[in-house]
């Protein structure tokens, strides 16, 4: 006996709402976080009382610590002094191993804070100068024109690079064969938004 065409009406129904909702799911935009980046703590903190910055002085410092704390454990490490000068348009500093070998990391160019979805406080990231001008995270992976202003970033900006601290540094053909730090790399858009707009 074939079941009565009511039945088979509900359930031709119940699958086209389940696909419909299947594609709303599928067209929301991602989300992503607001970034805010500085060159120095200081500009940081002069900016942070302004209405339209959810940002505080406190967590200016906060989010500086952070940043120099990665800095300190993912920052890029290179063999030759050259070769790191040449990738970070600029002066390196030497650091000197357990082993007593020196090897060469690019300074700190600025920094960027960004309130982290789902009440994850703040989280930062060290930022340092490319080849091209622009600047980078430690790993290359974000990249933005500017050091001053606000942009939209995907969470993913603010996840934590590998350690440096203890890998062996890159050599002149391991940058050459990724195509220079921060090549390629188009993640973190433009800071291009002014402090108050």
């Amino acid at each position: 006996m074939t079941p009565p065409p009511r039945k088979r009406a509900a359930r031709t129904r119940f699958v086209l709402m389940g696909s419909a909702a299947f594609g709303l799911a599928a067209c929301q935009p991602e989300q992503t976080v607001e970034a805010t980046v500085f060159p120095s703590v200081e500009e940081c903190r002069a900016v942070a009382d302004l209405p339209e910055n959810a940002f505080t002085a406190e967590e200016c410092a906060e989010g500086f610590a952070e940043a120099q704390a990665i800095h300190a454990e993912s920052a890029p490490r290179y063999a030759d002094r050259d070769v790191c000068e040449a990738e970070h348009g600029g002066e390196c500093v030497v650091e000197t191993r357990s082993d007593g070998s020196s090897i060469f990391l690019p300074l700190l160019a600025g920094y960027m804070i960004g309130n982290m979805l789902g009440g994850r406080g703040m989280a930062a990231q060290p930022l340092y100068r490319t080849q091209g001008g622009r600047f980078a995270t430690p790993g290359g992976g974000t990249t933005l024109s500017g050091l001053r202003g606000r942009t939209n970033l995907a969470p993913a900006a603010f996840s934590s690079a590998p350690s440096t601290r203890t890998a062996a540094p890159l050599s002149r053909a391991a940058v050459q064969s990724r195509g220079g730090f921060g090549a390629g790399r188009t993640g973190g858009g433009t800071a291009a938004r002014g402090f108050g707009g």
